[in-house]
């Protein structure tokens, strides 16, 4: 007999059958989703299931794909610190996951969800991306693959950052979404390969850019501009930072009336750039990493009870190239902290809100101030940094 403290338990049946039939429908007539399961065929536990993370509503789309089977989902820490989002998590004995912070807690339940007979679900990207574009996978996840030995299975969520974008504010946008499935690695297979190969294989399997996906589709919205600015921070004409106001369809510099429209095929007109990530990443270029960044910060963290309080403290905080470091307070106590930024590796964001960071494996929401669009710089920032010492590890 297994050890019961052992078992990862699959969602609760009952709660995952009622949750399936509603959940279809919608995804299929609010956001026309269509599905090709055929690659999920002979799919049984123990498995693993890869998928890029392209829009918060990609689990939804993941679960769907994968009834009757009841998955396992890794996802962050941050959810369960959510009352609202946590008894339901709870039922579906989801295994919590540190972002961008070492965490052999998470490594084991994933193992304990394959000796269970589970079907694990991973985002090896680790976040969600702003712009609807690939990121590096985490470290370790090749590692992983290797030592779980088990089928590994994919599944891409088509066009999802177009109908649900993390920058918008004007809900769904039906359009297209094409789930799509394959079967990535035999589990016979995976213990002939390398990690690098292994590695590669997944990068390649899973990479994504919507901005080049669907051109020829409409996705209706009545506002397919509001909310951009909190990812098109720079004007590209004056290069002021922070000027930028999106309306209804367009996005305009305060300093010097530069203006750009976005249409329903998430075109650009009127500017230097046609598409959002070319402006996203021209961005990060103009970034210059000698110069650190410095902001008055609001500090949100997890009280006695587990419950994330979003005035938790106040302070300022710090990044250059080698370390990020917050002074202030929490919880009424002086706090402070400092954390190398070859550790941390990513900041990942909520956009126009804030960034999350660990510290000592407990989680640190910072709200900057006075304009929380800023986190996207600081977001930015560390990437091209990451990217930096990648490349110099490498010694490309």
């Amino acid at each position: 007999m297994k050890d019961s403290k052992k078992i990862i338990k699959k969602p609760d049946g009952f709660i995952y059958f009622i949750a399936y039939h509603l959940v279809k429908p919608f995804l299929r007539i609010k956001c026309k989703v269509s599905y090709d399961k055929s690659g999920l065929r002979g799919l049984k536990g123990p498995a693993l299931v890869l998928c890029p993370h392209v829009s918060n509503i990609d689990f939804l789309l993941v679960a769907v794909a994968l009834y009757p089977v009841r998955p396992t989902f890794v996802i962050s820490e941050h959810f369960l610190a959510r009352p609202k989002l946590r008894w339901i998590l709870t039922k579906m004995h989801v295994i919590p996951k540190k972002m961008f912070c070492p965490d052999i807690k998470t490594i084991m339940n994933i193992l304990r969800a394959k000796d269970s007979g589970n079907v694990t679900v991973l985002f090896p990207e680790g976040r969600l991306p702003a712009m609807g574009r690939s990121l590096q996978i985490t470290d370790g996840t090749a590692d992983l693959v290797k030592r779980m030995g088990v089928d590994v299975y994919t599944v891409t969520e088509n066009g999802a950052y177009k109908t649900f974008p993390k920058w918008g504010k004007s809900g769904f946008r039906p359009g297209r979404i094409e789930v799509t499935t394959s079967k990535l690695f035999d589990a016979r297979s995976i213990s002939s390969m390398t990690s690098e190969e292994i590695e590669r294989a997944i990068e390649k399997a899973l990479f994504h850019d919507e901005d080049a996906l669907f051109e020829d589709v409409y996705y209706k919205c009545k506002s397919p501009a509001l909310g951009l600015d909190g990812i098109l921070y720079k004007c590209p004409v004056c290069r002021a930072e922070f000027t930028m106001t999106s309306g209804a369809w367009d996005i305009t510099c305060s300093a010097c009336g530069f203006r750009s429209e976005l249409d329903n095929y998430y075109r650009l007109h009127g500017g230097p750039f046609e598409k959002i990530n070319d402006w996203y990443f021209w961005q990060q270029s103009e970034i210059d990493k000698s110069l650190p960044l410095k902001s008055s910060t609001i500090l949100a963290a997890a009280d006695e009870k587990g419950n994330l309080d979003r005035d938790a403290g106040s302070g300022v905080i710090r990044m250059d190239r080698e370390t990020i470091s917050y002074e202030g307070t929490c919880f009424g106590q002086p706090f402070s902290f400092s954390e190398n930024v070859s550790d941390i590796k990513a900041l990942p964001v909520s956009v126009r809100d804030h960034f999350d960071l660990y510290h000592k494996k407990k989680m640190y929401n910072f709200r900057l101030v006075p304009d929380p669009r800023a986190v996207i710089k600081w977001s930015m920032y560390m990437d091209k940094v990451t990217a930096e010492k990648q490349k110099n590890h490498d010694g490309v």
